[in-house]
């Protein structure tokens, strides 16, 4: 045991060291159109920072955030100071986030059409205020020694590093959950996935259902932690999590102070707490599977022992369907489907929005992102059309970002649901053949619209969000009114498809995502199809076949139900949720958000200008955060709120030549090209040798040698502007960037300087070109199917005090398939040429085979072949120490060919050329060290030299921050 300890705080003091560098990092999401201008409401709580065409909504939901504030701090006990709220209205990401280094909140504010049935903006102002809390609260309970050696990054690195992610998001989807009438935890798609887990497979280790797996599907943290923060706190009461949080903000420098504080706390570690919790979930869940009756149907998919999903289904025709696909070991696509489950890939399309498919006749339709070709916080939507028969594809590109795109029958119109960069939402209808907009409808309240359907030419029926929940409406498209069909709570309704005089669809109205359908001539709902866990994406052919995606714990398989029920609303009972309902009746009230005081706060101008820099964190040691530079000095970090501009000054002391250098970076993104500016200064000092020589009638009787000092002085100064175009499209991530840069480095010395001294300055430009085309990749996949990357530059000395002659370089890497699935094969090609200058050159740009010491060459030539290959996908638990996740291999051979120069009293003399390769195998694990989120890839590499029939070993280590 004392060993396992020692192991344990050796692995933790490690990954502390690494999360520091890490935490360093900016934590970017990117950056709005720069031609956006920016205002800012001040609230007593809240700093809204948003565009000023958003001035309407950012008031409303400034007064929503303050009505959250008192009901979301409830539980935890703690009021957090001011936050800043950084509105993206441009995106198309559905997305909120809070952050600390910089601390802030970004509310990505346009609404997907698969959200529960609250305003998309009251969803965000709760759940990311909880996150504002949590995070907040343990800052408040740190020892002031770490906010005053780290500053901000103290707080985000205590946070990101003791709190399991399931804490962290569970927690704020308890509070959605407890602080309206809906959340996820009243989304039976969100909760049937453990409960299909452990009915048919068996509650899975704790750290399988925290940390993944490469073999099975493991829900995701948000799910896993609503079921044990909610159930915790149900059983220890609403304090509980208030509690844990303290202790661990006070003692952050033991070992494990959240399990230690859990264990106080409740008397189990998080590993026995999950086994707790789920081990009396799966008793119940059991129980209930014993007694459920399954309706016969027919299973289409063919059974599979990979995670698949059949999703958005259509028939084609009585014996056809499409549906679309997507697996762990290979990437989404539509596919036609016969009667006995067998598959022929139709079309991969690129990113769908969520709930955005539809079909008409042989028609396919969907709505697919389309990138900014700069910004990251804009982009647009395009609805693609594909005929199943004739391959025939074409597009419509809305004014605004549409979802949930409807061909009509006559296929010459289509129904979207639209979204302004101002939160209002139509109903829209386009001419597909010109593109141009037919009529659009908006509501009186500004409501959202979800799954429409054409009910005829003139009207729509479609789920509408309103102030009491989910209702179907009818619409028409050219009075401009609408009815509510059925004024009744039923859940969540999603997914409608109209098949003669009724309307089916799915509603969480008895605890699972079953099938129902609506009866346009009697008004009468009916539950036709209670499935064992969920059901969804119903399809009914002319002849009254119905296909349904059946959820199972290997993902949604496909099937026809041949026995349907014909079940009265009134015989079904609504599920009540009893761990929403505790978890409410421990929270002070559900908030009003609907209401609005009629009052305005203030709002002006916010300047770019005069908001470029945000110093949030520095460090008693010097951290780079570009290039994981991790030196004695001190450091102090700056990146401002709108994520256009970083600052890293620092003095950073260099033990081995004993002087120190001032340092500043800055990177600029808020323009269209990316600018660096770097620059260093340094006071130094040297030594030499002086031989002192005494000579008496012409000869030498004897010699003094004597070590003198020298000071000089270097300033280096580098920018670089880089052009980023992104052209992803479809299934390939694409990206083309050009860049220039100007490096200068000057030397000055005093007097006492030796001769040879290459004082003054070195000046250099470099021009560089890249490209890549990269295939999107499964879950499962090593490397892409398909890609190649092409990068090239030129670097020389035009002018300056020294010719540091020129590099030529190019490199290219080409991607293609193995021979079986998820394996992946590298083919890498490198070229240069040096001309050497008057004192130094420049170095290598191009990789040199493996396991052979770097040399210089004035030509190279370079080859790489790779083979990967999945090994293993194990899941092993080691003691709490490591989990295992997958063990690969890769085969590499390399080769060079280099011409090199003969070098004679220091003047080249002539050249020779020289062949050197390598083959070896490399051996990777991937592996969450110590229970910690961010998988580690750690593994060997044995190199063997033919021409020098020798072999070395390396190895292997990188460190995943971006999955946290």
């Amino acid at each position: 045991m004392p060993i396992i300890i020692r192991m344990k705080k050796l692995l933790f003091f490690l990954f502390l060291l690494a999360a520091v560098v890490a935490k360093a990092q900016y934590f970017q999401t990117g950056q709005d159109p720069s031609s956006i201008k920016w205002r800012q409401i001040n609230t007593e709580n809240f700093q809204l920072i948003f565009p000023d065409y958003y001035e309407s909504q950012a008031q409303l939901l400034a007064q929503k955030l303050e009505k959250v504030y008192d009901y979301a701090s409830y539980s935890l006990k703690y009021e957090p100071q001011k936050i800043s709220v950084i509105l993206h209205t441009q995106t198309v990401n559905s997305n909120g986030l809070v952050a600390y280094a910089p601390k802030r909140s970004e509310f990505y504010t346009t609404p997907h059409q698969a959200i529960y049935a609250l305003d998309w903006l009251e969803q965000l102002a709760v759940h990311e205020f909880r996150h504002v809390v949590q995070i907040d609260k343990i800052n408040s309970e740190l020892p002031k020694i770490i906010k005053l050696l780290l500053g901000e990054q103290g707080t985000a690195l205590v946070f990101g590093t003791y709190l399991p992610w399931w804490f962290i998001e569970g927690d704020a989807v308890v509070t959605e959950t407890a602080l309206s009438s809906y959340g996820r935890g009243r989304l039976p798609s969100f909760l049937m996935e453990h409960r299909a887990l452990a009915v048919e497979k068996g509650v899975d280790s704790y750290d399988k259902a925290y940390l993944g797996s490469f073999k099975d599907y493991v829900p995701n943290h948000y799910k896993l932690g609503y079921y044990l923060v909610g159930n915790a706190r149900e059983r220890y009461g609403a304090d509980l999590w208030e509690k844990v949080m303290e202790r661990v903000g006070r003692k952050p420098f033991s070992l494990t102070p959240f399990n230690t504080a859990l264990k106080t706390e409740t008397g189990m570690n998080k590993v026995e707490l999950y086994q707790s919790v789920f081990d009396s979930l799966a008793h119940v869940w059991k129980s209930e599977d014993a007694a459920y009756v399954e309706p016969g149907s027919l299973t289409i998919s063919k059974p599979s022992n990979t995670h698949k999903n059949y999703e958005y289904n259509h028939w084609l025709n009585d014996h056809e369907m499409v549906s679309y696909k997507t697996s762990f070991d290979d990437i989404p696509a539509f596919v036609k489907i016969n009667q006995e489950g067998e598959e022929e890939v139709i079309h991969r399309p690129g990113v769908i929005f969520y709930e955005s498919v539809s079909y008409e006749g042989e028609w396919i339709v969907w709505s697919e992102q389309i990138p900014d070709l700069r910004w990251s916080h804009s982009g647009r939507s395009r609805i693609q059309l594909l005929n199943v028969k004739t391959k025939h594809k074409t597009s419509v590109d809305t004014e605004f970002k549409a979802f949930a795109p409807v061909l009509s029958s006559t296929h010459d119109q289509i129904l979207v649901v639209e979204a302004d960069f101002s939160s209002n939402y139509y109903l829209t209808v386009y001419d597909v053949a010109s593109g141009k907009m037919v009529s659009r409808y908006q509501t009186p309240e500004n409501n959202y619209f979800l799954s429409p359907q054409w009910l005829n030419k003139k009207e729509a029926i479609a789920v509408l969000l309103t102030r009491h929940g989910k209702r179907l409406a009818k619409f028409n498209l050219e009075s401009q009114k609408f009815d509510i069909l059925f004024d009744r709570d039923m859940g969540d309704i999603k997914q409608l498809h109209i098949s003669k005089d009724k309307l089916y669809f799915i509603s969480a109205y008895s605890g699972k995502d079953a099938l129902y359908t609506f009866d346009f001539n009697t008004s009468k709902i009916q539950e036709v199809y209670e499935p064992r866990f969920g059901v969804a994406y119903p399809a009914v052919n002319a002849a009254g076949g119905i296909i349904l995606s059946d959820y199972t714990a290997n993902g949604y398989r496909l099937i026809q139900p041949v026995e349907l029920r014909s079940a009265e609303l009134t015989h079904v009972q609504k599920e009540t949720y009893p761990l929403a309902g505790s978890l409410a009746g421990q929270e002070k009230g559900v908030p009003d958000l609907h209401t609005s005081d009629n009052a305005s706060y203030t709002s002006k101008k916010y300047s770019k200008a005069a908001n470029l820099f945000n110093f949030h964190s520095w460090a008693p040691v010097f951290v780079d955060p570009y290039t994981y530079e991790f030196e004695s000095g001190v450091s102090l970090m700056s990146q401002n709120k709108l994520g256009t501009a970083e600052t890293v000054l620092g003095y950073k002391w260099d033990s081995a030549e004993s002087y120190g250098r001032l340092y500043a970076h800055y990177i600029y993104k808020g323009w269209y090209p990316v600018i660096d500016f770097e620059i260093s200064r340094a006071s130094r000092s040297s030594q030499y040798s002086q031989v002192t020589e005494y000579v008496q009638n012409g000869q030498v009787v004897s010699r003094d040698t004597s070590v003198r000092s020298f000071d000089w002085r270097d300033i280096n100064l580098s920018t670089t502007i880089q052009f980023p175009v992104n052209l992803t499209r479809g299934i390939f991530h694409r990206l083309l960037q050009p860049e220039i840069g100007y490096d200068f480095t000057h030397y000055k010395a005093d007097a006492s300087v030796p001769d040879g001294f290459p004082g003054g300055s070195f000046q250099s430009l470099t021009y560089r070109m890249y490209y890549h085309q990269i295939r999107k990749r499964s879950y499962q996949d090593i490397l892409p199917d398909f890609g190649i990357i092409v990068d090239g530059s030129y670097v020389h000395s035009p002018f300056g005090d020294h010719n540091l002659g020129s590099l030529l370089s190019g490199e290219g890497i080409m991607y293609l398939p193995g021979v079986k699935a998820n394996h992946g094969l590298r083919l890498y090609g490198g070229a240069q040429k040096r001309l050497n200058g008057d004192h130094y050159s420049y170095s290598d740009d191009i990789r040199f085979p493996r396991g052979w010491k770097r040399t210089s060459t004035k030509e190279m030539l370079v080859g790489a072949v790779d083979y990967k290959l999945p090994l293993l996908n194990p899941d092993w638990s080691i003691g709490g120490l490591a989990y295992v996740k997958r063990i690969s291999a890769s085969l590499f051979f390399d080769y060079a060919h280099m011409i090199r120069n003969y070098y004679s009293n220091g003047q080249v003399t002539g050249t020779f050329s020289q062949n050197i390769s390598s083959l070896g195998v490399e051996i990777l694990n991937d592996v969450n060290f110590l229970r910690f989120y961010a998988p580690v890839q750690i593994g060997g590499r044995v190199s063997y030299l033919p021409e020098v029939k020798s072999a070395n070993v390396a190895l292997l280590l990188s460190v995943d921050f971006s999955s946290l």
